[in-house]
């Protein structure tokens, strides 16, 4: 199959990750994907699934935020600081949030960066920095006032809901990448590419190893790279999602965001159907195709 380590691909059969469940590409999966014409010569490579990696960091966050609302509410009724309960309030959000950046790196060609910036748009931002400044202000001037060290229960809760809604709903979607090899002794068709809406990022024409195009929707980008293993050349073609991670274009709208999707829905998270106009421009990539085998 082709496997991947270290950023490194392996050609020599298209299966998926050999720890997807034992190695067996589940039923489910297999019967609601599709293959577009436009790609009819290249191979899906099916990514290992995130959302199992996320339940742990969401459990012990998740006893990190009840403890810490607990200490919070009882700490002036005992002998403990009220810094115990502020400090795991404070835990629980960021630590779930670094758990989520560090899951998304599972994947080779990761963008934490991406990941990290969507993660702190919006409103989560704002109840970060609340966060954030409560617990400082309670650090430095240490109030006296029971209800200052209880409003910090509020920020911490939100934001954690706000990360965990987050990771359930990218996670929760197939990901993969497809690829071909080709030949890169020629330059690539820029112009070609730009007049389909492609927009080129590479400052050469046969770039090798990083990104060569993207393509831009309301809520993804789809990313045109290239990768050299050994002797071989391998054009490879990703959907990005604004949460920072790929998902496979080509499955069916029901296997999409399936974690939670009460909440995720009431947090305005949704994928729209990939449009198949974002591969126009491909064609003119046949000529560099080489033999797959």
């Amino acid at each position: 199959m082709l496997l991947s380590k270290e950023g490194v691909y392996i050609l020599e059969n298209l299966e998926g990750d050999p720890k997807w469940w034992g190695g067996r590409i589940p039923d489910a999966l297999l019967i609601n994907e599709t293959h577009p014409e436009k790609l009819k010569l290249w191979k899906r490579k099916r990514l290992l699934p995130l959302l199992n990696k996320l339940l742990f960091p969401a459990c012990w966050s998740l006893l990190l935020l009840a403890l810490g609302i607990l200490f919070t509410l009882l700490d002036h009724r005992t002998n403990f600081s009220e810094l115990i309960g502020a400090t795991l309030l404070l835990m629980a959000p960021i630590s779930l949030g670094l758990s989520i950046i560090h899951i998304t790196n599972s994947h080779e060609d990761s963008k934490p960066v991406l990941v990290l910036t969507r993660m702190l748009s919006n409103t989560r931002i704002m109840w970060f920095l609340i966060s954030i400044g409560l617990f400082l202000i309670g650090l430095i001037i240490r109030p006296v006032n029971i209800m200052f060290w209880n409003l910090m229960i509020i920020p911490s809760f939100i934001l954690w809901l706000e990360w965990f809604v987050f990771g359930s709903f990218y996670f929760s979607s197939p990901g993969a990448v497809w690829l071909i090899k080709y030949n890169p002794k020629k330059d690539l068709p820029m112009e070609k590419l730009i007049e389909n809406g492609w927009e080129w990022v590479s400052d050469k024409l046969n770039p090798v190893n990083s990104p060569i195009a993207i393509k831009k929707s309301k809520k993804s980008i789809l990313e045109l790279s290239s990768l050299k293993y050994n002797d071989a050349y391998f054009l490879i073609l990703s959907w990005w999602q604004n949460g920072g991670v790929r998902h496979d274009p080509f499955v069916s709208q029901k296997l999409r965001g399936l974690a939670v999707p009460s909440l995720t829905k009431r947090f305005g998270y949704n994928i729209s159907d990939f449009n198949l106009n974002m591969l126009d421009g491909i064609e003119f990539l046949e000529k560099y195709y080489s033999n797959q085998r």
